[in-house]
């Protein structure tokens, strides 16, 4: 069977992108809370930071890995679609 490497990318970059973001905005969410523990006293960190996190990965990350894959396909000369 043959691969084609440019959906392979496609599948690839529509995973890590929102793992990235997910990550992403974990540390950054961890971060404020670490300030905040500094500059008040008090470790506040809610558990839907999580929630909210993984909803932004995938509704921001999917269409991000989208358009990086249109964009290296553009850059590369590769044609999305057909030979």
């Amino acid at each position: 069977m043959k691969r084609n490497k440019k959906y392979i990318a496609l599948i690839f970059l529509c995973t890590a992108i929102p793992i990235y973001f997910f990550l992403l905005i974990m540390i950054f969410s961890v971060m404020i809370s670490l300030f905040f523990y500094i500059i008040k006293g008090n470790f506040v960190f809610y558990t839907e930071n999580i929630y909210i996190a993984s909803k932004l990965a995938i509704f921001l990350g999917i269409p991000a890995g989208i358009v990086f894959w249109i964009g290296e396909c553009r850059r590369l000369g590769i044609k999305i679609f057909g030979k």
